[in-house]
């Protein structure tokens, strides 16, 4: 059963974990890889469903953590975060930044991207692992609004939508959305 997580993240303030919880439960994966762990917020929600379908499955949750030079958590306030939750059965840890791990990459049924998501990460990520269901924090047009996107002039997400053919799973602030693979 899905309880939103009690941790800080932008996806709280709409409780998008809801959203990411249903969706794993759709698609009923065995390995979720998951980069941008922050605070613990998504880590939960994923692993919650994992626990749920009880299908042996694990999500693999990487981050830069205190090496981020930005805002970050640590792994050790995750680790407790997930004891707490008891669903540390369901989660490995591990420090990795996505451009690195690209390049020799787990196996995996389902991606979550949620790392400062612009259209480069998104058009990166989709061209690296076509055919694979790739959950992204972001896809909007309000997300693309953000402060920093145009203060660093990012690349907008939304207007790769229809090229990248992604749906917006949560419209709300900061919004979910997944490419869905091929089965």
């Amino acid at each position: 059963m899905y309880q939103q997580p009690d941790v800080e993240s932008s996806y709280d303030k709409n409780d998008l974990g809801k959203s990411i919880y249903d969706i794993v439960i759709e698609l009923n994966p065995k390995v979720v890889i998951e980069f941008g762990i922050l605070h613990g917020y998504s880590t939960l929600a994923i692993s919650q469903a994992l626990r749920d379908l009880d299908n042996g499955g694990k999500v693999i949750a990487y981050d830069l953590f205190e090496n981020y030079k930005y805002r970050h958590g640590t792994m050790e306030e995750v680790t407790e975060l997930l004891k707490r939750n008891n669903l540390q059965d369901f989660v490995e840890l591990r420090y990795g930044n996505l451009y690195e791990w690209i390049e020799n990459p787990d196996e995996f049924d389902l991606l979550h991207i949620d790392i400062a998501n612009d259209g480069d990460i998104l058009k990166l990520v989709s061209e690296s692992f076509k055919n694979k269901n790739i959950l992204f924090e972001g896809g909007s047009k309000e997300r693309d609004k953000e402060w920093w996107m145009i203060k660093y002039d990012r690349k907008p997400m939304y207007p790769l939508m229809e090229k990248i053919n992604y749906e917006i799973i949560n419209s709300d602030w900061p919004s979910i959305s997944l490419i869905r693979g091929v089965k």
